[in-house]
């Protein structure tokens, strides 16, 4: 399916695209509110400034893909993967990440805001102006490899692991 068919197709009201392969697709800008990606593969998809506002993206793949300016708010993202993906500028909003992988991600200025990351997978994320207002880390792992304009608000994270890479300078390089 092309982007021009997948347009037709959510204006005209479907929501419903489990399991769909949109792997390295471009969907750039597009408005998936309400979307229903359970299984989806959106590796390597361009999801530049997309809206998944109420959507159910359980178990979904992003991995790789550029979601930079994205929005995710009220969204399930339970189980899903966004191993090395790029984050940047990203807005998740009352999400569920519970059991998410973001390793190697790229959340440069992502904002987290009343979210869950319970047991979720944060290692060696990329970061610098990362935010977080309300969010339960409880038994996620979390490596970041400099901690630059950080902000944490209420931040739960027992029995969760944190740890900052060291800075490799001089003879260490």
């Amino acid at each position: 399916m092309d982007r021009k068919e997948l347009e037709r197709r959510i204006y005209a009201g479907e929501r419903d695209f489990a399991g769909v392969d949109w792997s390295d697709a471009s969907l750039h800008t597009l408005d998936l509110t309400g979307i229903i990606l359970v299984g989806a593969n959106l590796a390597g998809a361009n999801l530049m400034d997309v809206m998944f506002d109420d959507a159910n993206l359980e178990g979904a793949c992003f991995e790789s893909a550029d979601l930079n300016g994205a929005r995710f708010q009220d969204a399930n993202l339970r189980r899903a993967n966004f191993d090395n993906s790029i984050l940047v500028s990203v807005y998740f909003n009352r999400c569920n990440l519970d059991n998410a992988s973001l390793k190697g991600a790229d959340l440069r200025k992502a904002s987290f805001q009343e979210a869950t990351l319970r047991r979720a997978n944060l290692e060696d994320i990329l970061s610098s102006d990362l935010s977080f207002t309300d969010t339960d880390f409880t038994g996620a792992k979390i490596s970041i490899s400099d901690v630059v304009d950080h902000r944490a608000v209420r931040v739960t994270l027992p029995n969760g692991e944190i740890y900052t890479l060291p800075k490799l300078e001089g003879e260490n390089l």
